[in-house]
């Protein structure tokens, strides 16, 4: 009878603790989702079954009554990895294991064919599209048929072969006469005020070096200002003469001397293209420079003779580049010059190639020696070579080269040179080409700026780092990577 009445009394009690929602949950089942129909005589739902149920495969089975679509199975039947590869299963995918020479979900690309080893196998350029690489070629070249080789179009071909043979020793200097510098610090008191502008291009940092430093550096352009005898039997520093059109993109910068009844050169220059000539930016930031109605000349090898191949260009337009100060003359040194005329291309009269940033930066810094050349000083303050001189110059790293001097050395430029050898680009040689020999094409590397003396132990020549200027460059000259 007791039982009985705790029966009884028991809901009274959930009441009381519980309230009337909550005793109504408890005593009573809540109603399905599809209660007072047949679950059998309505649509499939899976949104209705995963409501009632969990959600898993047995549920989505009702709706779909199909195991294709209900079972995860076995991703890795049939195999899709490649090349060796070890499928692992997952859920709803798999992962592919590949072998150390093979990469991609499927194990499918070849590591040893993309471009970050030897090129992709590119004479020129290469670029992964879709996971594969792609070769291109610079401008005035195109593909082979083999997809790989580039071949020069018409004329324009920038391979010189005279530089490609293997036994060629280059062992010369690049230089040009500077006799404006003497004039400017002398008078100065052998007190020199380079760049040390910052590495940003939007936002420069700007310090003046100590007055106390009495270091030369040279970097102005020879104006008629002073003249000095010239010597053909003395080399520049550590260099050698070039052979007639062993390097038919360099350009020299002239004017015509009053005093020396001829042309004159103040810098050095490369060939773009048949319109376009690149140099350096402090060879044309003096005042002094256009009133001497300077020109282009091209073909030019020894400058006391009328050889035949010299052509003579008037400047059309000139491009210094935006960030360049002339109060700070070193930093984002290089300057476009367009021609008024083509350039009739020849063996003696030839372009050099530009490549992309990763490409060129790549080239410079894996080559066992790039080239520079020009018509500079033989030595520091000293004469002027009369014929075109060549150096090869090794790649510096830029901790060491940083350390080498107390002037600031942006990311925009780069050093090279020798340590402890007499060889080095000087005084003339500004604007003049540093080239680099990638697969039988030479690519503009750098251009000739500045230095601390010439061929002084520790120090090396300064050069602005023509890969971070490529967009640049093809914006203002319209110049572009070929497919």
């Amino acid at each position: 009878m007791a039982g009985i009445y705790l029966l009884a009394l028991f809901p009274a009690l959930l009441l009381e603790v519980y309230g009337v929602p909550e005793a109504h949950t408890l005593l009573h089942r809540q109603r399905r989702y599809n209660s007072g129909k047949f679950e059998e005589m309505l649509k499939d739902n899976l949104e209705r079954e995963c409501i009632e149920e969990t959600c898993n495969m047995e549920e989505a089975r009702e709706v779909f009554e199909n195991d294709e679509k209900t079972v995860d199975g076995d991703q890795c039947q049939p195999p899709p990895c490649q090349n060796g590869g070890i499928c692992e299963d997952g859920i709803s995918t798999y992962v592919c294991w590949c072998k150390p020479d093979f990469s991609g979900k499927n194990c499918e690309i070849e590591v040893t064919k993309q471009c970050s080893v030897n090129n992709g196998g590119c004479s020129h350029f290469c670029a992964v599209e879709g996971e594969y690489p792609v070769c291109h070629c610079a401008a005035g070249y195109r593909l082979k048929p083999d997809k790989r080789s580039c071949e020069p179009i018409g004329k324009n071909n920038n391979n010189n072969k005279s530089l490609n043979q293997p036994r060629t020793l280059f062992t010369a200097v690049v230089v040009q006469s500077y006799f404006i510098f003497l004039k400017v610090y002398f008078i100065k008191n052998f007190r020199s005020n380079p760049s040390v502008e910052g590495d940003g291009l939007e936002d420069s940092l700007v310090s003046e070096m100590p007055k106390e430093k009495k270091t030369l550096l040279w970097g102005s352009p020879t104006l008629p200002s002073i003249q000095e005898k010239n010597m053909t039997n003395v080399r520049i520093v550590g260099g050698d003469e070039v052979k007639p059109g062993e390097i038919p993109w360099q350009v020299a910068l002239m004017y015509h001397s009053a005093s020396l009844g001829r042309a004159q050169t103040f810098c050095g220059g490369s060939l773009l293209s048949e319109l376009w000539v690149i140099t350096a930016a402090h060879c044309l930031a003096d005042p002094h420079i256009n009133t001497v109605n300077f020109f282009v000349r091209l073909g030019e090898h020894d400058l006391n003779k009328d050889e035949g191949p010299e052509r003579d260009h008037t400047v059309a337009e000139q491009h210094i580049h935006h960030m360049y100060d002339p109060k700070l003359p070193y930093n984002h040194d290089i300057a476009l010059l367009k021609l008024t005329s083509p350039v009739e291309l020849s063996n003696e009269r030839r372009p050099i190639c530009l490549g992309p940033k990763d490409f060129t930066e790549t080239i410079m810094r894996e080559s066992t020696g790039s080239v520079v050349s020009g018509w500079g000083n033989i030595r520091f303050l000293g004469y002027q070579a009369t014929k075109l001189q060549k150096l090869q110059v090794p790649y510096v790293e830029r901790p060491q080269c940083k350390q080498s001097s107390k002037d600031h050395i942006t990311r925009f430029m780069f050093c090279a040179g020798y340590r402890d050898e007499m060889k080095d680009s000087c005084q003339g040689d500004s604007g003049g080409p540093h080239a680099t020999s990638y697969d039988g094409t030479w690519f503009l590397t750098g251009i000739v700026s500045w230095g601390e003396e010439c061929a002084v132990s520790g120090k090396y020549g300064i050069y602005t780092r023509v890969s971070r200027y490529y967009p640049w460059i093809s914006q203002k000259t319209g110049i572009q990577i070929s497919n």
